[in-house]
């Protein structure tokens, strides 16, 4: 093998001169393209990074001042909700007035015609009173009473 023969060791000492060579050349050529390459790469993902943390961080405002807004609309639901409460618990209240007062004016009605049918019934039971003494007085001691008289005595065992 030619390679391997070191006899002849210049022309292949030239020849890896001469690769080495156009090597470095390809790479001098080449290596401030490639240098250029990674760093506007850097450039970007440095870029993208701050991009994405300042993403982050509208997200992170977002969220709390959603959260501030879902906080204040529940308080003002809840405000609401407490309002309708309170006037549907007056509206309740001013009702139930009414019908108490309803119930209240039917009971007096009710007591006053309780009252006039327990004295019409009294008056009934005195003059009952009287035709059962007239009629007792009468098979007892077989004497007539007058009726006035009955009723007169009934009032005043009565009282």
């Amino acid at each position: 093998m030619p390679q391997f023969d070191f006899s002849q060791a210049l022309p292949q000492v030239l020849w890896l001169a001469l690769v080495f060579g156009l090597l470095y050349l390809a790479v001098r050529g080449l290596y401030p393209r490639v240098e250029k390459v990674v760093e506007n790469r850097k450039a970007r993902i440095g870029a993208d990074l701050k991009e994405a943390e300042a993403a982050h961080q509208a997200a992170e405002a977002a969220s709390s001042g959603g959260s501030n807004a879902l906080a204040e609309a529940r308080a003002r639901a809840l405000a609401v909700t407490g309002k309708a409460r309170d006037a549907a618990a007056a509206n309740t209240q001013r009702k139930l007035a009414e019908v108490d007062a309803g119930l209240d004016a039917k009971a007096g009605a009710a007591a006053e015609a309780l009252g006039k049918q327990r004295e019409s019934a009294i008056t009934e039971l005195d003059s009952i009173a009287a035709q059962a003494a007239v009629e007792l007085v009468k098979r007892v001691s077989g004497l007539e009473v007058p009726s006035d008289e009955a009723a007169k005595a009934v009032k005043k065992v009565a009282a």
